[in-house]
């Protein structure tokens, strides 16, 4: 019984590090403990299947996830554009010559940040006279308020946000932020420069660290693997990872089993495709599919539906569509299923729907936007079905409200 406590309890910790960025013991000690408790063997599990590395410090732990290769929608979702991510880096910069603990006003964060961003930038240089660059960097600072990287002590940050610089040099409105402990490690450090190097170089090392021989290529496998089942919604086989699916369906059985009892999570291995599910609604899974009372999700489960029967009985490969036909394929979507749709899509334009769908749709793996912009389902979205129930019939229209 006592073992039984010990390996849920593990499976707890092992989940927890995989779905929060850091556990800070001030805001949540019960989930630092539980770590701290089971630290070891936490630690070997992620270093030997994921190569992941454990920060350990008196105030955190947090699990380098780093992936096999980066993807889109690994992004971070508050930043909306290349320049969002260029300042989030620079403030970064900023805080590293700033004490723990210690304080600095907005306002000398943007005189510093006139040094510290590269003149030569994808926008242009940075100039606070533009409204968007101002409303960028409130994005960043209230993205790292919510991560826990600063706390406020005073904002009058909108004054800024509205008016930038006065014509007397001042900044319009200030805010005073704290600088607290989790600045140091929200970017990976690493033991060299990588100027010059490329991302993929870098997801290579981290693979291969400490398993350059070549009768240690295995171990490297074995980490992309785990990496690629525990990050991605899908893992799709093409021609640069046939070893990597060789290699699932020959340890399928032991892999099944170790993700099972550590995540709860059950491998599902098909010819091209491999995915992590489960079948009751994981409590520790902050953003899962499909999700109740998101409106988007129910659509998909209805065109995954459509595009299944499209293919019934047929040898057909999965479609390929321009844009204008994935339109096309979303108005026979709304003509078919609308009338139960939320509100808001019920009223949205196709063009407007077409584009919130396909984002949904890639962030989840079921499609993929080639470099022709031709859009093209994946496996896991007819891994999917959704539909009405046999009773079902169409609300009535309210007044001034349209189907």
């Amino acid at each position: 019984m006592e073992e039984e406590k010990v390996r849920e309890e593990i499976r707890e910790a092992i989940q927890l590090l995989l779905e929060n960025r850091w556990l800070p013991r001030q805001q949540m000690p019960e989930e630092y403990f539980l770590v701290r408790r089971h630290e070891k063997r936490v630690r070997e599990y992620f270093r030997d299947k994921c190569g992941w590395p454990l920060l350990v410090n008196a105030r955190y732990y947090k699990l380098e996830k780093i992936p096999a290769e980066p993807r889109p929608f690994m992004g971070i979702q508050e930043m909306q554009s290349p320049e969002d991510y260029a300042l989030l880096c620079c403030v970064l910069a900023y805080l590293e010559e700033q004490e723990v603990e210690g304080m600095f006003l907005l306002g000398g964060l943007c005189e510093a940040l006139l040094d510290f961003y590269p003149e030569d930038g994808i926008a242009g240089p940075l100039n606070w006279e533009s409204y968007n660059w101002r409303k960028a960097l409130i994005r960043v600072m209230n993205f790292l308020l919510s991560e826990g990287v600063l706390q406020v002590i005073e904002d009058e940050s909108e004054a800024f946000l509205q008016r930038g610089r006065l014509p007397d040099g001042v900044y319009a409105g200030e805010a005073l932020y704290e600088v607290m402990p989790l600045a140091r490690v929200f970017l990976r450090s690493f033991s060299r420069s990588f100027q010059g190097v490329s991302v993929e170089e870098l997801c290579a090392t981290t693979l291969s660290q400490g398993h350059e021989e070549e009768g240690q290529q295995g171990e490297a496998r074995r980490r992309r693997v785990y990496r690629e089942l525990l990050l991605q919604p899908a893992c799709y086989r093409h021609g640069e990872n046939e070893a990597d699916f060789a290699y699932l369906r020959n340890m399928q059985r032991r892999v099944r089993e170790e993700l099972e009892e550590r995540t709860g999570l059950m491998l599902e291995l098909y010819n091209d495709t491999a995915m992590l599910v489960s079948h009751e609604r994981p409590s520790w899974f902050r953003d899962i599919f499909p999700v109740r009372m998101r409106g988007l999700h129910d659509l998909i489960l209805h065109f995954a539906t459509q595009v299944r029967s499209g293919l019934a009985g047929t040898e057909e490969s999965l479609p390929v569509w321009t844009e204008a036909e994935f339109q096309a394929q979303m108005e026979r979507l709304k003509a078919g299923t609308g009338s139960g749709w939320t509100k808001e899509y019920r009223d949205m334009g196709l063009k407007h729907l077409a584009e919130a769908l396909l984002a949904e749709l890639c962030g989840w793996n079921m499609a993929e936007v080639d470099e022709d912009g031709l859009i093209h389902v994946r496996p896991a979205l007819l891994r999917l079905c959704g539909s009405y129930p046999s009773d079902y019939r169409a609300k009535p229209e309210r007044d001034g409200e349209k189907k």
